[in-house]
């Protein structure tokens, strides 16, 4: 991946040195040599702890709606392919102005389970990655400034019995009854340390839903009702919007699996009206347009 680092590092020095950017977001090695971290750099000086390579699972979007990153003006960012499509959601959602950001856009064949990346694990293949890595359609971003290819060669999906959030699937099949079961099981684990939220490049409302208390939507108790509340909401509220990063299943304490829940919103979501979160800028958000075409059949 050296060759990839010295691109990622010689790009970043000159929008710097440019003053093209105030501010770049990348990644650097933390104390675990497979232990990714952010960074930020505002000295072309400091470009060397620039690096990239299969444990860069966060995504680094989760910045850009922070103020004292949108303080910097102009930035530049280091993304994957997941992560551009939380930047043009951004754009989209006129959170973030084309003009004020830079993207460099990298090549990602796909990233490493955290767990095995502690075990010393270093190989990508369809077993060691995640789920969003085996059904991910944007290898390469598209929305770029400056493009650094891969040195790592992509592995193959060759066995067809591993099937990305299969669960859905199955869910499909149960009952409203079996269904229910099954997530209560789930949300009772929560314990509203809402890391979902604070991990989400789309959670970028001032005041959340569950900090507003006159009236109080929701309940703050940790109990089957506030914590169904909580989940479903804030899965309704990404609905169309989820780039599925998988940030906020990774984020959790008690292991939810709340990208099965984004995911089936995700497929819905195309079924019933063909359109992707993230994907095209100059597309109009899904639920922030009205086609006379559109799916209306729930309307009685």
């Amino acid at each position: 991946m050296e060759k990839m680092n010295e691109k990622i590092q010689n790009i970043a020095k000159e929008l710097l040195e440019n003053k093209e950017v105030n501010l770049i977001i990348g990644f650097t090695k933390g104390s675990n040599p497979l232990r990714m971290r952010s960074v930020f750099i505002t000295d072309p000086k400091d470009v060397s702890k620039l690096s990239f390579n299969s444990h860069c699972v966060q995504d680094l979007a989760v910045f850009l709606k922070k103020p004292e990153v949108k303080k910097f003006g102009k930035i530049g960012i280091v993304v994957k392919g997941c992560d551009e499509k939380a930047v043009n959601t951004l754009i989209q959602e006129y959170q973030l102005s084309r003009d004020n950001i830079k993207i460099i856009g990298l090549e990602c064949h796909g990233v490493i389970k955290q767990n095995l990346a502690d075990k010393g694990e270093n190989s990508l293949n369809q077993s060691t990655v995640y789920d969003k890595c085996l059904s991910c359609e944007v290898h390469t971003p598209a929305l770029y400034d400056y493009l650094v290819e891969s040195d790592e060669q992509a592995f193959e999906i060759n066995d067809n019995s591993i099937k990305p959030y299969a669960k859905i699937e199955e869910l499909d099949l149960m009952t409203a009854e079996e269904r229910n079961g099954f997530w209560q099981n789930e949300f009772e684990k929560c314990i509203k340390c809402y890391a979902c939220r604070q991990v989400c490049p789309l959670c970028y409302c001032t005041r959340c839903i569950v900090e507003k208390n006159t009236p109080q939507w929701i309940e703050t108790n940790i109990e089957e009702t506030g914590n169904a509340q909580w989940n479903m909401i804030r899965a309704y509220h990404l609905s169309g919007r989820c780039i599925g990063c998988g940030e906020c299943e990774r984020a959790c304490p008690v292991n939810i699996p709340l990208m099965l829940i984004n995911e089936k919103m995700a497929r819905d979501t195309f079924e019933k009206f063909g359109y992707k979160s993230g994907i095209d800028i100059n597309a109009k958000p899904v639920f922030g347009t009205f086609d006379i075409n559109d799916f209306n059949d729930f309307i009685k």
